[in-house]
């Protein structure tokens, strides 16, 4: 969404949520408005649809929790915290070859397995993107994983 004002914000918003299954939200803009915080507050209240505002309020606020210069080791700990609050313990893991991904891979395993919450971690699916410049593969991969929350580790343009 380009456009925050108030009636634009609400209507683009609305029309997503009633025109797809949505389980939640991730909000980013770059206004720092408090009236956006608010309004998406309010429509997160009234379709119990968490918002994720990763710049700004709403239901869950991201900053100043976690930036992009923080590390994948924090925004796993704060990612891990919405899935925890929300009950979202059925999980995937989608990463592509983007350097660190091992790593990434690695710190999921240490978040589940020293924590008292049942995760069903329901394996990795690592993307070779190079290998499969036509995306036949990829996409029988991703049709294979069962979870309906994937972690994403890959880069913007990926």
């Amino acid at each position: 969404l380009n456009d925050t004002n108030p009636r634009s914000l609400i209507v683009r918003l609305c029309d997503v949520l009633s025109s797809l299954r949505i389980h939640g939200v991730v909000f980013e803009d770059d206004t720092r408005s408090e009236a956006v915080a608010q309004i998406l507050d309010f429509i997160s209240a009234q379709t119990s649809v968490p918002i994720i505002g990763v710049n700004g309020g709403s239901a869950i606020v991201l900053t100043p929790k976690v930036t992009p210069q923080d590390g994948p080791e924090r925004q796993l700990q704060v990612i891990f915290e919405v899935l925890e609050e929300y009950d979202w313990t059925a999980f995937a893991v989608v990463t592509t070859l983007l350097p660190g991904y091992e790593d990434f891979v690695d710190y999921v395993e240490v978040l589940t397995d020293s924590s008292f919450i049942g995760w069903e971690h329901r394996g990795v699916v690592t993307l070779n993107l190079t290998d499969d410049p036509e995306g036949a593969r990829t996409r029988r991969q991703l049709r294979e994983v069962t979870a309906q929350i994937r972690l994403l580790y890959c880069s913007r343009d990926e």
